[in-house]
């Protein structure tokens, strides 16, 4: 027993050494990208951040060339009783990253369907607002990989088309020194280590599947419903009214219309397209 103990604390301990030197996983690499307010499809946490976020994205996606349907876009809720379904309060945050994103020059049909995931605790507990708080956001995927603020940042700049160009810097030789050495070898080399060790305790357990995350689709009852430009518009003016045109702007009635009618007509029983996907 003593020997097995032994065994346990050098796996434990390389684990440890494993983790210090390849960083941080990538749930923590994205603990500050894309978080929304409490309760809303639409607003970020951090207007400024996100903003940029979103054009770095949108540059290191255009950047290669995705082919149809290669993006995906996941929206999250944090678990919270305010009385909102968070399967439809995810999608919106889903296909407003979506417009942002084709704001930004990629074409809508790079986009896989939005995907709204019921309530989660993979970014932070639920128990308090600060946990809630990393649970409210998107994940943007490229062909099945998670983009992380690490791969997609670029530089801190506003995009104003899509072709803008960035100007290439030069090299610093002890830069590229750093950054060639091969870590790769001693992640190898620890792995290969881990197993030898395995093999000599002779525990081979097969790992459980980490738990998939919940996604709750919409029933197949045959209904669709389009949503047409003028019925968006009009419900957009009656955002105008209500409010006497105060405190707001075109483009967020505009959203906040698309938003509110498609949680409307999806708990009808209805699958909602917009105009411009038909």
């Amino acid at each position: 027993m003593k020997h097995i103990k032994k065994w346990y604390l050098v796996l434990v301990l390389l684990a440890f050494f494993g983790s210090f030197a390849f960083g941080e996983d990538e749930n923590h690499q994205e603990i500050d990208y894309l978080l929304f307010l409490p309760d809303s499809g639409s607003r970020f946490a951090n207007e400024a951040q996100a903003m940029i976020q979103l054009d770095n994205a949108a540059k290191y996606l255009a950047d290669r060339n995705p082919s149809p349907g290669q993006i995906c876009v996941y929206g999250y809720a944090a678990d919270f009783a305010n009385g909102i379904d968070p399967a439809v309060l995810s999608r919106q945050r889903a296909l407003f990253v979506i417009s942002e994103l084709q704001k930004r020059g990629l074409s809508n049909d790079l986009f896989a369907d939005p995907v709204g995931s019921s309530s989660v605790d993979l970014w932070g507990s639920n128990s308090d607002e600060s946990g809630r708080s990393g649970n409210r956001r998107v994940r943007i995927t490229l062909d099945g990989d998670v983009l992380t603020p690490a791969i997609a940042e670029v530089c801190d700049f506003v995009m104003e088309t899509p072709a803008a160009v960035l100007p290439v810097q030069e090299k610093n030789p002890s830069d590229e020194s750093r950054s060639s050495f091969p870590w790769w070898i001693i992640l190898l080399a620890l792995i290969a280590l881990a197993a030898i060790l395995l093999l000599a305790l002779k525990r081979r357990k097969k790992p459980l599947p980490p738990e998939p995350i919940a996604i709750v689709p919409v029933k197949p009852n045959g209904k669709v419903k389009v949503l047409e430009e003028e019925e968006i518009r009009r419900y957009a003016y009656g955002l105008y009214e209500k409010r006497f045109g105060l405190n707001g702007d075109e483009s967020g009635d505009w959203y906040n219309s698309i938003f509110e009618l498609t949680a409307y007509y999806e708990a009808q029983g209805y699958r909602v397209l917009l105009y411009w996907e038909v």
